[in-house]
């Protein structure tokens, strides 16, 4: 009778596990996002053992500083994300320009330099979130304009020159803090914790996923749809903005050709991490593990000695098969 009776508890044990995997780590609409967390254990361990000169610290740093600015900008784009509109396609312009800018101001000093580029960005954002919210632009067509403009001011104001900043921005380019860690990853940190708080804990983060689940609905009920969008396109540009600044203090200068790749790497960060294009759902976290997993693919790529035309290929079909995976698992969900 007692090993009858430890066998349900065993058996119950084994259930009760199982449904809380279910009910946590294996709901259709988080397995993608939990997914990549885990394929970012396994490469590590994988690349520990297989690759020489991968599990090092300066190795370490390196994907650190890979993954800071393209984080700080998917952490941006997801807020677009999830508010029902797509992407951003101004980024890419708005962090080339970004990088003039803060060359061209960083005589006045570092952080008077990243204000300066900031407020560029929120403005930026601010006339792209207004036509979108208020004039009801199509948010494609819209961004797609203000990166052909500012890609025209950008090449008007530089002559199409490389701009030299005149002025010490080590903290941020190289600067570290415990460990040896670089400022960036730190700043990336802080960024991508004060969004979550506020997607996850103040109304307007509320607002804004339910705008992007149901833009009339959210009308009706009286949410501030056009107040939420809007900032959404404010920090998103930002958020470029500022990473813009981190490319031009790594590379001591500013140019249109610094960061214009960024609209498809914030992109591709945004998908694999699990955010749903549909709006609504996915997690800024989500945004920046994302990043890190890129970071950290194009990293192993590059060890290994695969040539850069192989790694656009291999990212791009990552990318694919995220988006594959996320659909799948999301139609999976609704059949059970």
């Amino acid at each position: 009778m007692s090993e009858a009776k430890a066998m349900t508890r065993n058996t119950t044990a084994r259930e009760g596990v199982f449904a809380a995997l279910r009910g946590t780590l294996l709901r259709p609409e988080r397995l993608q996002a939990n997914a990549v967390r885990v394929a970012i254990i396994l490469l590590c361990l994988w690349a520990a053992f297989a690759l020489p000169g991968f599990a090092t610290h300066s190795n370490a740093v390196a994907i650190m500083y890979a993954s800071a600015a393209v984080g700080i900008a998917a952490v941006g784009m997801a807020l677009i994300t999830i508010s029902g509109n797509l992407f951003m396609l101004s980024m890419g312009a708005t962090a080339a320009v970004s990088t003039i800018l803060f060359a061209a101001t960083l005589q006045y000093g570092l952080s008077a330099a990243i204000a300066i580029v900031i407020v560029a960005g929120v403005v930026v954002g601010l006339v792209q979130g207004i036509a979108v919210a208020i004039a009801k632009a199509n948010p494609i067509i819209t961004t797609i304009a203000m990166s052909s403009i500012l890609m025209g001011v950008g090449a008007a104001w530089s002559g199409g020159l490389t701009v030299v900043g005149q002025g010490d921005a080590s903290w941020l380019a190289v600067g570290t803090f415990a460990f040896g860690l670089p400022n960036q990853i730190l700043l990336f940190a802080v960024f991508t914790a004060a969004v979550a708080f506020v997607m996850e804990r103040m109304r307007v983060g509320r607002e804004l996923r339910l705008v992007g689940q149901n833009p009339r609905a959210a009308a009706f009920a009286g949410l501030r749809v056009n107040r939420v969008l809007i900032l959404a396109y404010v920090l998103a540009s930002a958020s470029a903005a500022f990473a813009g600044a981190l490319f031009a203090s790594q590379a001591a200068q500013g140019n249109l050709r610094l960061g214009v790749g960024l609209d498809f790497d914030a992109i591709a960060a945004v998908l694999v991490g699990g955010i749903s294009i549909r709006g609504g759902q996915g997690r800024i976290l989500d945004a920046g593990v994302g990043a890190v997993f890129l970071a950290l693919l194009s990293n192993i790529l590059l060890i290994a000695g695969l040539s850069l035309e192989i790694q656009l290929i291999v990212k791009g079909m990552v990318v694919v098969a995220s988006v594959i995976f996320g659909a799948l698992a999301l139609k999976f969900g609704v059949r059970k």
